[in-house]
């Protein structure tokens, strides 16, 4: 019998793939980075064809890397970034590029849309579909002022793992948790709601709301076609899997609302489950969970590692030719290290993409010195970062009060001062599951209790996750940390009135 799980994660940078022992031990992990694409300034895209020839590839590669062949494993699981707009034909294939969450092309849309007048319905409906440019309704109202022909070629409009699902098994088709987290499905059923689009004048395109899939149902099998492309046997179970955020949970065993997870990647994430819908549901962001009367309650946005990843990038690597990535940053996380964090700090405000409450911010590096160097810069990029993380956190605290630790993920888990300065900013324990794709981990979890190698969620996740210890919060730091985060909030407040003439005007992105 075959033992192993393959778990696919199409996140907001990369596309990873993990071959997943029984026990949960990642054997093997490969992944391609697909650059972002800016057709104009505001957008964000990816080339659908080139994610599905390095998937093939990569899978291809991950099964030698974990010395197995296709036929050695059980079943695939599917993860992904949501909202963002991939549209497709009945038969799958892209009908133009997909749309990333970062993308601002549609603001002076949400703005609109929050400011005319509304009946409580609408605003409910609104608040659920509108809360940032690059949520699919928003994209929809762009493309049918900007480019309709595309629209009428449409089909079905899914989210990137969905897309991937189709390539696999030849079937399109979303499912619940994405389905929410984009405003087809409202909070209180699991179905799509052609109403939700009426919300915002877009009653024409409930066409393209796909068949609605559980996550724990099996979606179809390999087709012969896929099995060619990536190795994999066909016949092979594939699942429906669900939201990255719901496959966090998974992967750092959050899966009662006594836990709270805080995800550093692309996105910086605050998550945890509800067994019941709050009263004003609104409040924090909310999707649906992996089972019928369970929710999950996110506050976040894209200011997370990823921005570090970005100055990284952009400004160190050339200086520092002929290292490769883990050297890189090892290297930085030793500068840093080293650093007097009483000295005077470089503020950074994450706002590369815009900020969750305002799409005309930007990232703003403040509190230059000449006396300061690289490392200080790096330093001030990671605590901007964790401030921005305590903002979302506190907004979540408020509504289900606060947790006695937290489970950390992310790259910025693998860095030990930045580890420190979580723990210091929430002045929490931060416990650190194993593995390093939890993402990947949480879809094969779940395909796990789909094809029936588990008997339920809870049994899966106890037979396949560990974890790898604890940080405690070093008492001077958080002292430090919180003075100086009440800096970083009264300055960003004081920006905050400047963004929208700075980029060039309020309908500037849209």
């Amino acid at each position: 019998m075959p033992d192993f799980m393959l778990g696919i994660d199409s996140g907001g940078t990369a596309v990873k793939v993990a071959v997943v022992a029984p026990d949960g031990t990642e054997r093997a992990v490969r992944g391609t980075t697909h650059p972002t694409l800016t057709p104009a300034p505001g957008q964000a895209e990816r080339d659908p064809g080139r994610v599905w020839h390095c998937l093939g590839a990569d899978i291809r590669a991950v099964l030698a890397d974990a010395g197995i062949a296709g036929a050695d494993v059980a079943g695939v699981g599917i993860t992904g970034y949501g909202n963002g707009l991939w549209l497709v034909d009945e038969a799958g294939e892209p009908v133009g590029n997909g749309v990333l969450t970062s993308d601002l092309r549609a603001a002076s849309i949400c703005r609109d849309w929050r400011v005319e007048e509304q009946d409580e319905t609408t605003r409910r409906h609104r608040a659920h579909t509108a809360a940032w440019p690059g949520k699919p309704m928003p994209l929809l109202a762009w493309l049918k002022r900007h480019d309709p022909d595309r629209l009428d070629r449409a089909w079905a409009s899914v989210s990137s793992k969905d897309f991937l699902r189709a390539r696999l098994t030849g079937r399109v088709a979303s499912e619940v948790s994405d389905q929410s987290s984009s405003g087809y499905a409202p909070l209180d059923r699991r179905s799509n709601d052609p109403a939700m689009l009426a919300s915002v004048g877009l009653e024409e395109f409930a066409r393209l709301m796909p068949p609605l899939l559980e996550p724990l149902e099996v979606a179809g099998e390999v087709t012969a076609a896929a099995a060619a492309a990536t190795g994999l046997r066909a016949g092979t179970p594939v699942s429906a899997g669900c939201s990255d955020n719901l496959a966090v949970m998974l992967g750092t065993a959050a899966i009662t609302p006594a836990e709270v997870v805080v995800m550093a990647g692309t996105w910086g994430l605050h998550q945890c489950f509800l067994n019941a819908l709050p009263a004003d549901p609104t409040a924090v962001f909310l999707t649906h969970g992996l089972e019928p009367g369970s929710w999950l309650a996110i506050e976040g946005s894209p200011t997370s590692a990823g921005q570090l990843d970005w100055f990284v990038e952009r400004f160190i690597r050339s200086q520092r030719p002929g290292i490769g990535d883990e050297e890189l940053f090892a290297e930085l996380n030793r500068e840093v290290a080293a650093l007097d964090p009483h000295a005077p700090p470089v503020l950074f405000f994450p706002y590369l993409n815009g900020a969750i409450d305002q799409s005309s911010a930007r990232g703003s590096l403040i509190g230059l010195s000449n006396w300061h160097g690289l490392p200080h810069v790096v330093r001030g990029v990671m605590e901007g970062i964790v401030f921005e993380h305590r903002r979302h956190f506190d907004r979540l605290v408020a509504l289900r009060g606060r947790p006695p630790s937290v489970r950390f993920a992310g790259g910025a888990a693998r860095s030990q001062p930045w580890r420190q300065m979580f723990a210091a900013a929430l002045d929490l324990p931060l416990v650190v599951p194993t593995g390093r794709e939890l993402g990947a981990l949480g879809a094969a979890i779940l395909a796990s209790v789909a094809i029936g190698r588990h008997a339920d969620l809870a049994g899966a996740v106890a037979a396949m996750t560990r974890t790898g210890g604890e940080i405690v919060p070093d008492p001077g730091l958080a002292a430090l940390m919180a003075g100086r985060y009440g800096i970083w909030r009264e300055v960003s407040a004081s920006l905050s009135p400047h963004w929208d003439a700075i980029i060039g005007g309020p309908g500037a992105a849209g």
